[in-house]
């Protein structure tokens, strides 16, 4: 692991189950530390980058090498994927994430993380919305095969306590009007 130049980054928020007000403070090493930090330490280094857009989505890709004059240096790559909504700061982003994921296969990362903390805000907020989508999926179920059809389908998310307890609810409720 690399000594990298880090930040202190607070992060406030509302729980959205629960209405409570969190925050959370991190040591975040930026990407333009990390990239400076690389260049100093690797001054025959190579950053490429390139894109793809496909549809309403773009696709970044970063190589880096150590060093050019040894091809069999260390190196990385690393990817970002957004929507692309023509936002030239989101093309940007994108690149930015792309070229940090890189860095830190590398080493070079604050404490060993390769996902940036906003990716992981990213991250839970759409696995939150998948947990609500599923719930809401078996809430309609009308019969109690439907129900377990719905619930053997969710893979991973199957052991949320929230998809659990939703699970529970509708089969008791499925029940009671059986009787």
């Amino acid at each position: 692991m690399k000594t990298v130049k880090t930040t202190k980054i607070e992060k406030k928020w509302t729980d959205r189950k629960t209405g409570e007000k969190k925050s959370m403070t991190i040591e975040y090493a930026k990407v333009v530390d990390r990239l400076n930090e690389f260049r100093k330490e690797n001054p025959r280094g190579r950053v490429e980058t390139s894109f793809e857009i496909i549809g309403d989505t773009i696709a970044f890709k970063t190589y880096i090498l150590k060093d050019k004059a040894d091809l069999y240096s260390a190196d990385a790559t690393g990817h970002a994927v957004g929507k692309n909504t023509g936002d030239e700061k989101v093309f940007e982003k994108l690149e930015t994430l792309s070229v940090g994921r890189s860095l830190a296969m590398l080493g070079y990362s604050a404490g060993g993380e390769i996902a940036s903390f906003e990716e992981m805000e990213d991250y839970n907020k759409w696995k939150d919305d998948k947990i609500d989508e599923a719930i809401q999926e078996m809430y309609q179920a009308e019969t109690l095969d439907k129900l377990k059809t719905i619930f053997t389908s969710l893979g991973s998310l199957m052991s949320n306590s929230r998809i659990i307890e939703a699970k529970d609810k509708k089969k008791e409720a499925l029940n009671e009007n059986n009787k």
